[in-house]
This record gives structure tokens, C-alpha cells and sequence, in this order.
């Protein structure tokens, strides 16, 4: 399969159709992502190859799935973030 550079719209929808996802060019260029079904409810998985090893590690993403794919999303403002 040819590579092609995504948007993070795309890349989701790539997610969603069930391939795996990744970002080559930054520094988790071991790293991908995921979904991984669980009583027919969508988890976001990443899974990361150990440089120089053949261990795979699959995990939860700290990113929620339904956070990604959320369309309630809004701005906050810097004077009233708390962080």
C-alpha cells in the first residue's frame, strides 16, 4: 500500500475503516495507532515497536476514542484554564 501524508480528518476516517495509523515524520516514528473493539464499544490502542528489538507493546491510548471523534468540542479560554 502507498503511503500518503493525512489530515487528522482523514487519518481518522482511516481509523475508522480499520487500518492502522501513524506519524512517520515526528519523533514517535515507532508508534501507531489503532482501534481495538471490546464489547462492541471503540477503544483507541497505540502500539510501539522497541527500537533495535522485535517486541511489539499495545496499550490504551491515553486519548479516549469518543474524545477524538467528539463534534461538542469548544475553545478555552486562557484566562479561565486552570492548568
Amino acid at each position: 500500500m502507498e503511503t500518503a501524508m493525512l489530515d487528522i480528518c482523514a487519518a481518522l476516517n482511516m481509523l475508522k475503516a480499520g487500518h492502522r495509523i501513524q506519524r512517520p515524520d515526528s519523533n514517535m516514528r515507532y508508534t501507531s495507532y489503532f482501534l481495538k473493539y471490546d464489547n462492541g464499544k471503540q477503544y483507541l490502542f497505540v502500539r510501539q515497536a522497541l527500537e533495535n528489538s522485535t517486541e511489539l507493546l499495545e496499550y490504551p491510548s491515553t486519548l479516549d476514542w469518543d474524545d477524538l471523534i467528539a463534534t461538542t468540542w469548544e475553545v478555552v479560554s486562557t484566562t479561565s484554564a486552570r492548568h
